[in-house]
């Protein structure tokens, strides 16, 4: 704009003289100079807040799609992805396990070992069953029939189990150990504690849940 009033300025009558220009000529170059809106200097305005709330939409739908779709396929809990579960066969049962326990059905990796051995505390005999994966993961498992009338005070993040009353709880750091505990029409005692090994797959909470409610 401001080559333009320079030019203005320099426009004037005595400039035209000498130079071979008609008078039509000198009127249609001073009135196109003096004009508030030389055409040399117009453009168009195109509006844009139209595509660009457009945009906007479609861009919020498609990220409500993609979190919706996300949740119902289990890939967001909180901050971690629910871990793949591999079917565990009623036949791989430890024979040494107690009828009265029940034992899983879903394992998060492929079962390459089994040991089992017993211990016992004050409540009585402890069944304990380890599972190991070919990278190290383990699941440790123990099994203990209580008397209904021994109090027992579950610490942690209380959670339910199908309907039984429970308590879960997790270390920091990548290589997350997560623990479950849970008791069973007052009479049995549950407690199953996942450790990643050489695998880089932690468990939720969600996922222990999963784990437990797959006893049978």
């Amino acid at each position: 704009m401001d080559e333009l009033k320079q030019l203005r300025g320099l426009m004037k009558e005595e400039t035209f003289k000498g130079h071979g220009f008609t008078n039509k000529m000198r009127e249609n170059i001073l009135n196109e100079i003096h004009s508030k809106r030389s055409k040399s200097f117009t453009y168009n305005k195109k509006p844009i807040l139209a595509p660009l709330m457009s945009f906007l939409f479609v861009a919020a739908c498609l990220s409500l799609f993609v979190y919706f779709g996300g949740t119902q396929l289990g890939l967001f809990d909180g901050n971690n992805a629910s871990a793949p579960f591999y079917q565990y066969e009623a036949k791989d049962r430890p024979e040494s396990l107690g009828a009265e326990y029940k034992f899983l059905t879903k394992a998060p990796f492929e079962v390459a070992e089994v040991t089992t051995k017993t211990s016992e505390d004050s409540s009585g005999k402890i069944e304990l069953v380890t599972l190991t994966g070919k990278e190290k993961q383990t699941i440790r498992l123990s099994f203990q029939s209580i008397d209904p009338s021994e109090y027992l005070t579950l610490s942690q993040d209380e959670v339910k189990v199908g309907q039984s009353k429970g308590s879960y709880y997790e270390s920091e750091g990548s290589a997350k150990v997560s623990r479950l505990i849970w008791i069973e029409g007052d009479t049995i005692k549950y407690e199953m504690e996942y450790m990643p090994g050489g695998s880089d797959v932690t468990l939720s909470k969600k996922d222990m849940i999963k784990m437990a409610e797959s006893f049978r």
